[in-house]
């Protein structure tokens, strides 16, 4: 190891005994409960996953996130262990090694040391259980996520230089590339996660592992991509992970049209909601390809109609004048997104200007239209023209909101003398 990389996990060292100290005394404190089990029963048990990478990053949150342990238990004994201090206790992901419990109100998992690959054409895991913790970290997916905290003595378990990885800003995997990308594909994108949430540069030959693996990813479950896509795109900047989905064209395998988009640097401007930034990205996508796509990712209708929305909306405010009728009709229509439609249109080439026109109108007729409510009913409607239920109650609702929309509020007299007109006219 060189001088100057001695001296920076010298100072990395000590940045962690004085920044971290107490944040690891309280995992230990809470955890106390759960190691004098194991070790009644002469096992071994040791905290891993993202809360052991983020207490070495320095971050604050790390006690929102998820608790995971490793032990050299099996699943039947990881049970009976947990038994005496777990509130509850289940079982849905035994067959994988991993038991669930709450203890103190939080939710942990405790899984058996293991290794786990995805055979050809497999969307499902081979799990193979050891006994073994440095096998265990050599499994997993990148060296920052390959280290384990000693429940005994708190000690840092790092058989794969994480820490190290974690200080010089590198993102490396504990055994050869193409062995962790062929393990588990998904690997490769969150790998873009990764880069954007802590600022990684890629080990030399990483990048090229997942331009020859790329359609591995085909094997992996579209939940799967959707979740971790998701986990990108509300990092503080996804600009640098989104990058590596081009350079590397892993893209391909799950959202083409993301390489239409130029501003992917305008991304990090964009609050923290994936609907929001995933409209974004895709403002350029034709609708019926677009809804295709989404629901090949399997999100949710309501998920699909606000992106959707989102798109519209934002496409109002920068391809039309923004009169009083048009501003109308924007409101109305982008509803609960206005606020996210107007972010989108903001980080749009040229559109200072159209923003400005959105604040003008919206000093004058945002009280207008938050008092806004449809004159009538459709119960009313047929009550007042005498017709039956039918299409013809839906087109009276419509033509009412746009007169709104074209004129501002008006009496409910002239409301129904604009009916009685629009009827006998349909009746000539």
């Amino acid at each position: 190891m060189g001088v100057l990389v001695a001296k920076q996990l010298m100072r990395l060292q000590k940045y962690y005994v004085l920044m971290n100290a107490e944040q690891l005394n309280k995992l230990l404190l809470f955890t106390s409960p759960i190691k004098e089990c194991f070790k009644a029963d002469d096992k071994q048990i040791y905290l891993v996953g993202g809360i052991v990478r983020d207490l070495h990053a320095g971050l604050d949150d790390i006690f929102n996130l998820d608790l995971d342990f490793t032990t050299d238990a099996t699943p039947d004994e990881i049970k009976k262990i947990i038994q005496p201090v777990a509130e509850s206790v289940w079982l849905s992901g035994q067959r994988f090694g991993t038991i669930g419990a709450q203890i103190n109100g939080k939710t942990i998992e405790i899984t058996t040391h293991r290794s786990e690959s995805y055979v050809s054409e497999s969307r499902k895991p081979v799990v193979t259980f050891s006994t073994d913790l440095q096998e265990d970290l050599s499994r997993r997916d990148f060296t920052i996520n390959s280290m384990a905290i000693n429940l005994e003595s708190g000690n840092l378990i790092d058989p794969f230089n994480g820490l190290r990885d974690l200080q010089m800003k590198i993102l490396r995997t504990p055994l050869d590339p193409h062995i962790s990308f062929s393990e588990d594909p998904l690997r490769m994108m969150r790998a873009a996660r990764f880069i954007s949430r802590y600022n990684l540069t890629l080990e030399k030959g990483l990048k090229e592992s997942v331009q020859e693996l790329k359609g591995r990813l085909e094997i992996v479950s579209n939940e799967r991509i959707r979740d971790e896509l998701n986990k990108l795109l509300i990092t503080p900047d996804p600009n640098p992970g989104l990058k590596f989905l081009l350079k590397t064209k892993l893209y391909e395998t799950f959202l083409p049209e993301l390489t239409s988009y130029r501003r992917l640097h305008q991304i990090r401007y964009l609050r923290h909601d994936h609907c929001i930034r995933l409209a974004a990205l895709l403002v350029n996508s034709r609708p019926e390809t677009r809804t295709a796509r989404l629901k090949d990712l399997k999100y949710s209708n309501r998920e699909i109609d606000t992106i959707d929305n989102l798109i519209s909306a934002s496409q109002m405010i920068w391809t039309q004048p923004m009169n009083d009728a048009q501003y109308r009709k924007w409101y109305l229509h982008a509803g609960d997104n206005r606020q996210g439609s107007i972010e989108i249109a903001s980080i749009q080439r040229g559109a200072r200007k159209r923003i400005a026109a959105i604040q003008r109108k919206a000093r004058h007729l945002d009280q207008e239209l938050k008092n806004y409510t449809p004159h009538f009913t459709g119960s009313e409607i047929i009550s007042i023209l005498n017709i039956d239920q039918g299409p013809q109650v839906g087109e009276a609702l419509k033509i009412l909101e746009n007169i709104f929309i074209e004129n501002g509020p008006i009496s409910n007299q002239e409301a129904i003398n604009f009916l009685q007109d629009w009827t006998k006219g349909k009746d000539n």
